[in-house]
């Protein structure tokens, strides 16, 4: 747990173990000085030469170690003896102290163990660096090296014995114990500096919490707040139970577990997963950003290394998230044909990272990635791979039922019908239920009732927060009287509603569901010329199912890179159909149009991209409104596999009155004796030129402080039809100008 103080019990044994250190590197120094390998104690300069004895000394046959402790004096043995019985003492009495944690923890040998004591005793003692430089004879060096300690600590020729202590691979350096100093990278490493690691400093001191810096992109859970259950979505019992079998099979080898990667949408369960096995091993859950590792880092290897290094000291499970955002490759672009294949080449460098820093590690792993289309890590350790489901109907009302208790639903709201409205992983349902529960106002004895309307908001809150840039919500503010369409155009945006309204009780109750995999959901196709009302039908269909519509900003979704469409459209299509919302994609030609013969590179990326739309427009199970002007530029495939076609013709003469007479019913803006059915029958147009015209004369009429009559009206229409590009006879602008008004 953090605390803002160190730990007693802990600053005693490491106060011990530094004690031991000191003295032993003491009585080296003055076994060093009588063998004339340091200059004596009133030598008057030094640290400024190479001193003589010190050479014929070292030219000289070396001495083991038992002839080299022989000739210490009978007070530095005693010391020695001393300082290490009492830090052996206190760590028997109390195996948990941070020093004897890492010692085991990292599997540390007696000489590694030493060199870490080291590294950190400078940060402590506040001689030890003056003892450091009177070793090495130079007051410049003031820390200590792995030759100064296998020169003066173990024996004249130790640096042989103690090289592979400062190997990359070795413990100290893998496990990011210590560092080696690289502004001195000329050195060899035998005579580089050796420099604590300021979380080890930390760490020994009995700061138990998390490492301060990977705590901004990592997250600690402790075992005994794991839950011990999981949420399951009616598909994944097996597969739970099996996952914590194997878990129960590997409780005193956990490094014998394959690296398990959960695989699905955003708010499935895969760390409820992942906390669930770490307390079945008995570990504490460390859940680390990878996106953010690096960015932290610097570099993702040191940013493994030091999360493998926080899960040993933690006795924590590793969990990594993002693994899709660093390991996607960029897109690249290609000089013949201006797009090229996607580049594998980043994915294969992390997953080499990964392998390098995995290498060895005695802990087990796991991936929480977010999309079951990205490829998993590919390592010399096995990789399994968990694939969680979505809900299904039974599914998704035991979790309403979980999440919402009886005494939070108002009368009338069944878990039933919610689960049939919003199509939710356990995750985003607990937020909806959150959300509503906050904002709900408490009744007399302090709880709340929710109702449809509520947890309807939230659930909308959240889907807009997701979508993000990729869409914008239209207002339903249209009623079907506004709407001006023919009687046979009405009723099949009534089936249209009428078909959303029954799904469930045709693809479930009556199990027509079995029979038809794909294709239970509606995408529509409204078909027609510009401004005859096809977003307007759409924001009423949506009001009609109250559902929220979104229009696809399709600027933002497709992209000229080689899968950035396939994947801004995969997210926007997800989020639609976890919650209740409807798509519209506006100039559907552009997405969906016909796939050409391949006769280059471009045209096979481009039909792959029409190919991964049909699929997921087939798989869709909301509803997705296309919309389209050139009807017979759309793929044959894409008008198979929608569910229906509504055209919506030009209006006719008595269509076109109407729509003139539903824009103006301001009489006090009106000259008298308007003839709406004389304008209608002139001017051929659809109803969104109609509301143009009509909005240009009430413009111009109220900037000239005129009423808006039959002539103003016919020059704003003259206008429209030539900004349409068709042929007007004179200029309707010199009509405006002669035009006059009584005020």
């Amino acid at each position: 747990m953090q605390t803002d103080r160190p730990d007693a019990a802990a600053l005693a044994h490491l106060n011990a173990e530094i004690r031991y250190v000191r003295a032993l590197l003491e009585a080296h120094i003055r076994r060093l000085q009588r063998a004339g390998r340091l200059p004596p104690p009133d030598f008057p300069f030094p640290g400024t030469t190479v001193f003589a004895p010190e050479i014929e000394s070292r030219l000289s046959e070396s001495k083991t170690m038992d002839a080299l402790l022989g000739e210490l004096d009978a007070e530095s043995v005693l010391a020695l003896d001393r300082a290490r019985t009492l830090g052996d003492q206190l760590a028997k009495a109390a195996p948990d102290l941070p020093l004897a944690r890492l010692r085991t923890a990292f599997g540390l040998t007696d000489e590694e163990y030493l060199v870490l004591l080291v590294s950190v005793a400078a940060e402590f003692d506040p001689g030890m660096a003056r003892l450091f430089a009177y070793a090495h004879d130079h007051f410049e060096r003031q820390y200590p090296t792995l030759a100064l300690l296998a020169d003066c600590v173990v024996t004249p020729t130790g640096g042989v014995a103690m090289r592979w202590i400062l190997d990359p691979e070795a413990s100290l350096r893998t496990c990011a114990l210590i560092q080696l100093d690289n502004k001195r990278k000329t050195l060899p490493e035998l005579h580089r500096p050796i420099l604590s690691d300021q979380r080890i400093v930390r760490f020994v001191q009995g700061f138990a919490g998390l490492d301060e810096q990977l705590s901004t992109v990592a997250t600690l859970d402790h075992a005994d707040r794991a839950p011990t259950d999981a949420i399951l979505t009616g598909q994944d019992q097996g597969v739970w139970d099996r996952v914590m079998a194997q878990a129960d099979e590997h409780l005193d080898r956990p490094w014998d577990l394959p690296i398990i990667a959960f695989r699905g949408a955003e708010g499935i369960g895969k760390h409820h997963w992942s906390r669930a096995l770490a307390r079945r091993l008995n570990q504490n859950h460390l859940r680390v950003d990878l996106a953010g590792l690096t960015a932290e880092y610097g570099s993702l290897e040191r940013g493994l290394r030091v999360s493998l290094r926080e899960a040993r000291l933690q006795n924590a499970v590793l969990c990594f998230d993002s693994w899709a955002s660093v390991t996607e490759a960029p897109r690249v672009m290609s000089d013949e044909v201006g797009l090229a294949p996607h580049d594998e080449r980043r994915f294969n460098d992390v997953c080499r990272v990964f392998g390098r820093v995995l290498r060895g590690y005695p802990g087990a792993v796991m991936f929480a990635i977010d999309s079951l289309q990205a490829d998993p890590p590919r390592l010399s350790r096995p990789v399994q791979v968990v694939d969680l489901s979505m809900p299904d109907l039974p599914a998704s009302i035991e979790l309403w039922k979980r999440f919402l208790p009886k005494r939070m639903r108002a009368p009338g709201v069944t878990y039933k019908k919610l689960a049939q409205s919003f199509r939710m992983t356990p995750g985003q349902l607990i937020d909806a239920v959150q959300e509503a529960t906050g904002e709900a106002t408490p009744r007399p004895d302090g709880g709340v009732q929710l109702d449809y309307a509520a947890i309807g908001r939230a659930v909308k809150r959240q889907l807009r927060h997701r979508l993000g840039d990729n869409a914008a919500l239209i207002q339903l503010d249209y009623a079907w009287d506004d709407l001006v369409i023919p009687p046979d155009v009405e009723l099949q945006m009534r089936e249209l509603i009428g078909r959303y309204e029954q799904r469930a009780k045709v693809f479930e109750t009556w199990g027509l569901g079995k029979r038809f995999g794909t294709g239970q959901g509606l995408s529509v196709l409204f078909e027609g010329p510009p401004g005859t009302g096809k977003t307007m039908a759409a924001s009423i269909v949506a009001r009609e199912l109250d559902l929220d519509l979104f229009q696809i900003d399709l600027s933002k979704i497709v992209s000229r890179y080689i899968g950035e469409t396939e994947k801004n459209l995969g997210k926007v299509f997800d989020e639609a159909e976890r919650a209740r919302a409807m798509l519209l994609f506006d100039e559907a030609d552009s997405l969906f149009s016909s796939r050409t013969a391949v006769k280059s590179s471009n045209d096979r990326y481009a039909n792959l991209e029409v190919n991964y739309l049909l699929q997921r427009v087939e798989h869709f199970t909301g509803i997705a409104v296309l919309t389209t002007n050139f009807p017979t530029g759309l793929d044959e495939a894409f008008r198979r596999r929608i569910a229906m076609r509504i055209s919506f013709p030009k209006p006719e003469v008595a269509e076109r009155e109407r729509l003139w007479g539903s824009m103006l019913t301001n009489q006090q803006i009106l000259a008298p004796d308007l003839d709406l059915e004389d304008l209608a029958y002139e001017f051929e147009l659809a109803g969104g030129h109609i509301k143009n015209a009509v909005l240009r004369a009430a413009f111009i009429a109220a900037n000239r402080g005129w009423r808006i009559d039959q002539e103003l009206l016919r020059i704003a229409a003259r206008i429209e039809l030539k900004e349409q590009g068709l042929l007007v006879h004179g200029s309707p602008y010199d009509e405006l100008r002669e035009h006059k008004q009584e005020s």
